[in-house]
C-alpha cells in the first residue's frame, strides 16, 4: 500500500470552487480499482487550508489514477486557486501491517 498526503492553501474567493471540484475528484477516485481511501479535509479554523489523503493498493494503482479524466481535469483546474505552493508526502504503512 502507498499513502499520499497533500497540502493546499486556497485563495479565499476560490474556496467554494475548490471544494466542489475536489469533492467530485474524491467521489470519482473512490470508484477506481485499487483506490482504498480518498479523503478531502478542510482545516478547522482556516477554511482555505486543505489536505487530501489518498491510499492505494500499490504504486501502479497510484500511477494509473494520475491518468484518469477526473484527475487530469482537477490538475488542470486547481493551480490557479492556490495562494501558495503545495506539498505532497508519500508514506508506507507501518502499523497495522
Amino acid at each position: 500500500m502507498i499513502v499520499t498526503v497533500s497540502s493546499y492553501k486556497i485563495l479565499p474567493e476560490r474556496i467554494q470552487e475548490f471544494l466542489e471540484i475536489s469533492s467530485e475528484l474524491s467521489k470519482e477516485s473512490l470508484k477506481e480499482n485499487g483506490v482504498l481511501r480518498f479523503d478531502l479535509l478542510q482545516n478547522d479554523g482556516d477554511d482555505g487550508r486543505f489536505l487530501i489523503i489518498e491510499a492505494y493498493e500499490s504504486e501502479s494503482k497510484r500511477k494509473s489514477h494520475l491518468d484518469t479524466p477526473h484527475f487530469v481535469n482537477w490538475r488542470r483546474t486547481v493551480p490557479e486557486m492556490f495562494s501558495q505552493g503545495t506539498t505532497t508526502v508519500y508514506y508506507k504503512p507501518v502499523s497495522p501491517t
